[in-house]
């Protein structure tokens, strides 16, 4: 289903469960689903203790404003038992930007929840506040996994509408299912924050365009500082005519980079080597944060 009309879809469910917040974990995980039942109790994890659970992954998914997760495995008949993962993140947006960093988007899209993607007998979606993954150890029970993914999407609140934050970034020539958002360390600099990029084809090559949010101009001034500090210990940087300032950069690790600021934003362009599509991609992303 195309964005746009995707949108509208979820938000007129939306409407139809207004007031609809996070279900009780026993409600979305119950003894009983449909054909299946539960093998055993639902195991809950919370930030202090979810490395119990994922280990080195922890800190990454917390990040993202993680609230718990509950884990239980089901079974139907005699087929194997499968594990029903359900990270409650707070808000649909937190739900939606871990789903893109932690879900195998080489994977097919799958019609479950507000979107998924699954390969083998692995199955995640994200939906309202939730992230879910759905897991079998055999690709034989790929049919069955999907089964009770989609049977748990219909026990939870409805997505209202897609993140707000992607509205920054234009729509033009922009690759599907590319968007993404980080809370911190984008591209692994600190000073960079609150990011949210997608990659755009232009003239049979790919470019990230990226755009950091902050609380104040000043705020964005810094980290525009901070970044250009940093990479002038090894790499000359160049005045950008854009925005409020910038800089270009023949990066040895990111390639050709451009970055300026807009206000309280950074924009930026991973990949930027100049040019006429270049140059108007960033200039329309530069009159999205312009306006904001």
């Amino acid at each position: 289903m195309p964005w746009p009309e995707r949108t509208l879809a979820v938000v007129m469910m939306g409407v139809a469960l207004a007031g609809c917040a996070s279900a009780p974990e026993g409600e979305l995980l119950p003894p009983e689903r449909g054909e299946w039942r539960r093998a055993g109790a639902v195991t809950r994890y919370t930030a202090d203790d979810l490395y119990d659970y994922i280990d080195g992954s922890a800190p990454f998914v917390i990040s993202f404003g993680f609230r718990s997760l509950a884990t239980a495995d089901y079974r139907r008949a005699d087929e194997p038992v499968t594990t029903v993962d359900l990270y409650e993140m707070g808000s649909s947006d937190n739900a939606f930007a871990l789903f893109r960093n932690k879900a195998n988007l080489e994977a097919e899209p799958v019609e479950v929840g507000t979107e998924g993607a699954g390969s083998d007998a692995r199955i995640e979606f994200w939906q309202g506040p939730y992230y879910v993954a759905v897991s079998n150890p055999s690709p034989q029970e790929r049919e069955q996994v999907l089964a009770l993914a989609r049977d748990v999407a219909k026990s939870l609140p409805a997505t209202r509408a897609w993140p707000a934050y992607l509205d920054l970034l234009p729509t033009a020539d922009r690759v599907p299912r590319s968007e993404k958002y980080l809370p911190d360390s984008f591209l692994g600099y600190a000073c960079l924050a609150r990011a949210v990029s997608a990659r755009y084809a232009l003239a049979g090559d790919e470019v990230t365009l990226f755009a950091c949010r902050y609380d104040t101009p000043q705020a964005a001034a810094k980290a525009l500082g901070a970044f250009k500090a940093q990479l002038e210990k090894k790499d000359p940087t160049k005045v950008l005519d854009c925005g409020d300032g910038g800089l270009v950069s023949e990066t040895f690790i990111l390639g050709p980079l451009a970055l300026f600021r807009r206000g309280r934003y950074l924009g930026g362009m991973i990949g930027y080597a100049g040019g006429a599509r270049a140059d108007r991609l960033l200039a329309d992303l530069d009159r999205r944060l312009a306006g904001r």
